[in-house]
């Protein structure tokens, strides 16, 4: 195992990082312990590896959970983790078993022991669109279809998916196995879709969310592919992601439920909040954006007007999620990474400053706050690669079996250093992501805030207030990647200067009067 190890290291991380300067040390505040929070997208495959065979494992997350708190991260949301007969895990074999290539259902409970005592909340990806083939509930209502039986027990499976006789669309794949039939499968012919419309198919689905409530007790879901429940059907998806959010509530009040509405407009993912879920991932303002991002625009070239830009996005997002718990974020595993938006580690940084200064629950993928990029878009497990903890491709932990196998760990995918070595440099893009994340923990204004714009000094800066409960903070910040402006303090009432964060090497500054932002700079003050 060893020389395997030493092989397959080699080959995939043959390369040598330079070292730098030392990371600030003290970021701890004190977070809200309440539904907004800064989650960190989690693959376990990919993840860090406890076991010395190369893969990523629960009982790895587990040793790295200081590492999230540090980071500024208070919540996990993990990829699938159910059995299942793929790396993604997205066609579950079996919803009550924890994949056995990361451990066991025991080591998932101790893992979520032990990020509560830390004050981190955990959900996983619940995939209710769709089985795998290979699941009992498949498996059986084929054996009763091929034995033409209607009164058996396994009968009812039958009823469980969308069979017909005919090729209803071309989503819709035969059945084979000596049967003239066909099963609908929009994602995989692996992956045949359930009938949401079954009574029985909704028990089990209550039964699967009360088990991960309490049995494992997460603290939420994230909910895959909701625009496909019923594909092109806006009421019907909306009606069963509120039988969802429901039941979950019924046993947990304060389940957090995300839906992975991915559509092209902010009134299209605004339309699944009558579901009454906490929150929806705002894909405009993503990698995954159907038009430009959001996020990736305000750092355009071609923006004239960035600051006013800005707060407007801010405003308008505002004025369109009316209900519920925005939910942005820069990428996931299913886009090119953030890395891959923006021009430069200084870009890449301010990326992740204006995502941080959004309302609601900021996502950040694993990976992202070291610059880790994509190099091939249409390859979801390039996607979906080893976080590099150390330029050591010997280092405990270090995950070095691609996701699938045939796929290439090229060093061309990091960019940026590793963990270790962005971690003792004060500029680096992982330092940075540090700051902003916990940034939101000292000023629970910014996610929570009702958001007020303010005359800026000039286009180049952003100024807008956030209050909640009563108090307020200021937040302006410098979108010239160029240009330092000095602002008058007294034009925003008798206010001081609480952050500063720099997403270049030069220091912004601030005195009693003033504050002198540097290009690509944040200042909030209360």
């Amino acid at each position: 195992m060893k020389f395997k190890k030493i092989v397959c290291a080699a080959a995939a991380f043959a390369f040598v990082l330079p070292f730098a300067a030392c990371a600030d040390k003290d970021e701890q505040p004190t977070a809200l312990d309440d539904n907004y929070r800064n989650w960190y997208e989690i693959f376990v495959r990919s993840f860090y590896d406890s076991g010395d065979d190369g893969i990523g494992d629960i009982k790895g997350v587990t040793q790295k959970l200081d590492y999230v708190k540090e980071m500024g991260f208070n919540g996990i949301w993990f990829m699938p983790i159910c059995q299942s007969n793929t790396y993604h895990g997205y066609d579950v074999v079996d919803y009550y078993t924890v994949e056995s290539d990361y451990g066991t259902n025991d080591d998932f409970k101790e893992l979520v022991r032990e990020a509560h005592s830390r004050g981190i909340n955990v959900i996983v990806d619940m995939v209710f669109n769709h089985s795998s083939i290979s699941h009992p509930w498949y498996q059986k209502a084929l054996q009763a279809l091929k034995n033409n039986d209607t009164t058996s027990e396994n009968a009812k499976y039958i009823d469980y998916y969308n069979f017909s006789d005919t090729k209803v669309t071309d989503k819709y794949a035969p059945v084979g196995n000596g049967l003239d039939l066909f099963y609908e499968c929009p994602f995989d012919t692996a992956m045949p879709d359930l009938n949401l419309d079954n009574t029985a198919v909704r028990e089990e689905i209550a039964d699967i969310m009360e088990f991960w409530l309490t049995d494992m007790d997460v603290d939420g879901f994230r909910l895959d592919a909701c625009t496909s429940y019923y594909t092109g059907n806006v009421q019907k998806n909306v009606e069963f992601l509120s039988f969802v959010n429901t039941t979950a509530k019924s046993v947990k009040s304060d389940a957090y439920i995300v839906g992975e509405v991915w559509e092209g407009t902010d009134a299209q993912i605004r339309a699944y909040y009558e579901s009454g879920i906490d929150s929806c991932f705002l894909f405009t303002a993503s990698a995954g954006a159907a038009g430009i991002s959001t996020i990736k625009s305000t750092l355009s070239s071609i923006q004239s007007k960035p600051g006013e830009y800005y707060t407007q996005l801010l405003l308008d997002y505002q004025r369109i999620y009316d209900k519920g718990t925005q939910a942005p974020f820069l990428c996931n595993h299913d886009t090119s990474r953030a890395a891959n938006m923006f021009v430069g580690d200084t870009q890449t940084k301010m990326g992740a400053g204006l995502l941080a200064l959004m309302n609601g629950n900021t996502f950040v993928y694993y990976g992202d706050e070291i610059g880790m990029v994509c190099k091939n878009a249409d390859s979801d497990p390039t996607k979906r690669i080893p976080i590099l903890w150390s330029e050591d491709s010997m280092a405990a932990g270090q995950v070095f079996m691609p996701p699938q196998p045939g796929v290439s760990i090229g060093s061309d995918a990091y960019r940026y250093p590793s963990v270790a070595e962005q971690q003792e440099d004060e500029f680096s893009i992982l330092a940075y992501y540090k700051k902003v994340m916990n940034m939101r923990h000292r000023h629970p204004e910014i996610a929570r805030g009702t958001v007020e714009a303010l005359t800026a000094p000039n286009e180049s800066i952003a100024a807008f207030k956030k209050t909640y409960e009563g108090k307020s903070v200021t937040v302006l910040v410098n979108l010239s990647d160029v240009d330092t402006y000095t602002v008058n303090l007294a034009d925003y009432g008798d206010v001081k200067v609480k952050d500063l964060i720099d997403a270049t090497t030069e220091k912004s500054t601030s005195s009693k009067k003033s504050v002198t932002m540097k290009p690509y700079s944040i200042a909030i003050l209360r």
